[in-house]
């Protein structure tokens, strides 16, 4: 299982941290960037709204809230923009729109957060997400629900959220915590409360689409089919980038009429500002502008962006790096706000002593790091490895110090693994003499692990980098059968695993097994592989039909086989500290 994809995505999390949880909603006037997915390959429906109710839809006229603000970097209101720090945890700062009076308001970690009128309401990530509330200057701060809380809206007196305690059902509660009641079972994404509708993307029977719903929850209206990666309603359209369509820029009436591209690009952290769109272009990373009909397209800034949000003259946004920036809404007078990475590293140090054989001196592996904070799924750097012998000379130096714009960083892992950074000695060539290795990523979806090698040569007593352990996600050592074995969560319809061996110097695939699950009859197919004179061959392919998957493991044979027994824990498919025991 390769790591190129996960190491992009941690790369990308660490330079942008996009404070997102597992939804996101987007904002009208006012609005922030979402961190960039694969497009689908689906043709986009082309669909009018159609009433589940056999409603028709209110005639209340529809116009842009002042404030849509939710999956959230950054906000302005009035002569202050508020936002949440990256580089200090994703707590959350204010300043004014000029630069000066940058302050910290509160500690906790901020997702999400809302502000209207002189008061900010937030989910608190450091709370299991719960709703809070405090004035704009981080006084009078107290908790609102106790519900696990996303997609928050502010209209009025009324919040309304995503609760993803109740299966992401769709809430309602008075802005003093009261009156907490469900108004529907949908799953809304990138909610908008505009006039009396709350609009959304969701998925309902299987079906996915952008829907309106009365704010009673009430007259579930169907726009398209059209599934976006975020969406903002203003002055009677629904913006939208459709994933059918490589995220394309959509339009589409609040009623579900005159759907249309507006252009080709791939749009992030949309903002409307009374006839003008401005976007991100996520393929170049570049602010762009057009007009409400896509037309009259126009690049603002050669800037790499990270996230922007617009208001009636100026553009304010973060380049990818550690600054906040603005400039006129046509591009000029680009100014610099404030640096963002003031926050100050703590160095980690984890060593060890250890032999490399029974009949050699003791040897000591030095692992050095720098981490931000003790939250366990933020991220810290595997800075350097240095080995001492004997005599406390340096025979191993590897430094995985790197600048990216404006940051020194090193190998990004979770802080969950910030303890030891992963660093093991331990013989992985089975040649009777150990080896060192140390985290190279530990991150993704599944906190995979992957590390960095270097091997002993007994015959040049120095250390040899192995390029190719690098490529072993989640490696399980079997001394016995000088094996190791390799999996890591891939999805839930598809997996793999792989065995490796030594040979001639190099790490390779000797046995492979794969299994994908059919979407047309339900069974589970599997493809297992054999190195024959250094090629896979394919030594076995069947269907199997079973009850689940891991029936379907039963069935075919894979939990009690002598090679793969697949209940072995060595096949973990979680990183991290599991891989410790197959490791020592």
């Amino acid at each position: 299982m390769k790591r190129n994809l996960i190491v992009f995505t941690v790369l990308l999390s660490i330079l942008s941290f996009c404070s997102c949880g597992t939804q996101s909603d987007k904002l009208a006037e006012v609005v922030t960037n979402t961190p960039a997915i694969a497009a689908g390959d689906a043709e986009p429906s082309t669909s009018a709204a159609t009433s589940e109710s056999e409603a028709t839809q209110s005639s209340t006229p529809v116009i842009a809230s002042k404030v849509v603000n939710n999956c959230v970097d950054c906000v302005i209101q009035g002569e202050k923009i508020y936002y949440a720090n990256s580089y200090d945890n994703g707590t959350l700062y204010s300043m004014n729109t000029n630069g000066s009076d940058n302050r910290k308001l509160i500690n906790d970690w901020t997702p999400w957060f809302y502000v209207s009128d002189d008061r900010i309401y937030y989910q608190d990530g450091n709370d299991g997400m719960k709703i809070y509330v405090m004035n704009t200057d981080g006084s009078n701060l107290h908790k609102l629900n106790d519900d696990a809380s996303e997609s928050i809206n502010v209209i009025g007196d009324k919040i309304y959220y995503s609760n993803t305690d109740d299966g992401f059902a769709l809430y309602s509660m008075n802005t003093d915590g009261s009156d907490n009641k469900k108004l529907n079972d949908d799953n809304p994404l990138y909610m908008n409360v505009v006039g009396d509708r709350i609009y959304y993307s969701g998925d309902f029977s299987g079906i996915k689409g952008i829907y309106s719903v009365n704010t009673d929850g009430t007259d579930r209206i169907k726009l398209t089919d059209d599934s976006p990666y975020l969406l903002i309603v203003a002055n009677g359209w629904v913006y939208y980038n459709n994933e059918a369509d490589g995220y394309k820029l959509y339009a589409i009436r609040t009623d579900g009429s005159d759907r249309h591209k507006l252009n080709d690009d791939y749009a992030l952290s949309i903002n409307v500002v009374d006839d003008l769109i401005y976007y991100i272009n996520e393929n170049e990373e570049k602010i762009y502008s057009i007009n409400a009909d896509g037309g009259d397209r126009k690049l603002l800034s050669d800037d790499n962006v990270d996230w922007l949000i617009a208001s009636d003259s100026r553009i304010y946004y973060k380049i990818t790096g550690a600054k906040l920036y603005s400039m006129n809404i046509d591009g000029s007078d680009k100014q610099i706000l404030t640096e963002l990475n003031s926050v100050e590293y703590n160095n980690m140090i984890y060593e060890i002593n250890a032999r490399l054989h029974e009949d050699m001196p003791e040897y000591r592996f030095v692992a050095t790091g720098l981490t931000q904070s003790a939250v366990e799924w933020e991220y810290g750097y595997v800075m350097g490895l240095k080995v001492y012998d004997e005599n406390g000379i340096s025979i191993l130096s590897a430094d995985f110090s790197q600048t990216v714009l404006d940051e020194v960083i090193g190998n990004a892992v979770y802080n969950q693994m910030m303890d030891t950074m992963g660093l093991h000695v331990v013989d992985v060539d089975f040649d009777g003499y150990k080896d060192v290795i140390i985290l190279n990523t530990f991150g993704g979806a599944h906190s995979n692990t992957w590390y960095d090698c270097w091997l002993w040569n007994p015959e040049t007593s120095s250390f040899v980098k192995s390029k190719s352990f690098s490529d072993i996600c989640n490696p399980g050592l079997d001394p016995e059968k000088k094996y190791i074995y390799s999996t890591g969560g891939s999805g839930a319809g598809n997996h793999e695993w792989d065995i490796y061996q030594f040979i001639d110097g190099e790490f390779v695939i000797t046995f492979s097994l794969a299994y994908y699950e059919s979407v047309n009859d339900g069974s589970y197919n599997f493809t297992e592989q054999e190195l024959v004179n250094g090629k896979m061959k394919i030594v076995r392919d069947d269907a199997i039909q079973a009850d689940d998957f891991e029936d379907a493991l039963y069935v075919a044979g894979y939990i009690n086989d002598e090679l793969w027994q697949l209940d072995n824990p060595r096949w973990y498919g979680y990183g991290g500290h599991q891989a410790d025991q197959w490791l020592n």
